[in-house]
This record gives C-alpha cells, sequence and structure tokens, in this order.
C-alpha cells in the first residue's frame, strides 16, 4: 500500500510539474520564433512604406510614367532613337578581297557594338 502511494505520488509529480514545464520551455520557443518573425516583417513593412511614400511623390510618378510609358507633357514632342545597326561590307570574292573579308568583318563588329 505504500509502495502505491508513493507511485501515485510520483506520476502525480511528474504531471503536474515536469509536463508543464516542457510545454512552457517549447512554447517560450515557439514566442521567440515568432517576434523572430516579426522583427522581419515589421522590418519590410517599414522598408515598403519609405517606398511607398517615396514612389507616391509627384515627380516620381512623373519620372516613372516617362521611363516606363513614353508620357510626355502638352506641348513636348517625344523622339525614339533606334540603336544603330551593324555596318555590314560586302567585298568581291575574288583575290585580295576574300582575304580581306573576315578581318574587315571583324572590325566593323567591333565599332557597331
Amino acid at each position: 500500500m505504500l509502495l502505491g502511494l508513493a507511485v501515485i505520488a510520483t506520476v502525480m509529480v511528474v504531471g503536474l510539474g515536469v509536463l508543464p514545464t516542457r510545454t512552457w520551455f517549447g512554447q517560450r520557443q515557439e514566442i521567440e520564433q515568432a517576434e523572430a518573425q516579426l522583427h522581419v516583417l515589421r522590418t519590410s513593412n517599414a522598408r515598403l512604406s519609405a517606398k511607398i511614400d517615396h514612389l507616391s511623390d509627384k515627380s516620381s510618378i512623373e519620372r516613372q510614367a516617362r521611363e516606363q510609358f513614353g508620357f510626355v507633357d502638352v506641348g513636348e514632342e517625344s523622339y525614339t532613337i533606334p540603336p544603330a545597326s551593324t555596318p555590314t561590307v560586302n567585298l568581291p570574292p575574288v583575290w585580295p578581297f576574300d582575304l580581306l573579308q573576315d578581318p574587315v568583318a571583324r572590325a566593323a563588329a567591333r565599332q557597331g557594338r
């Protein structure tokens, strides 16, 4: 009978002391992870809020409209300058020009860059 009471007392101590303590430590670890994630999210939100403020500025909106969509103000003219094409060199396929075709074409390609 005394042994039974000792077993019951031990089970109660383990049940009331050890198991809640393990749960409490596990919850502390989860809270620390959640706080770290919250810090990352707050930092990201602050950076995005600053970006929103910057992009909401009238001069920023105008710059984006000009750069991304080609918008112009009333009275302005917009010009598009196409990239320069690579110069072509067509020499006749006879001597001595057949020896010069490749070096001249390479030099023309370097200048076209």
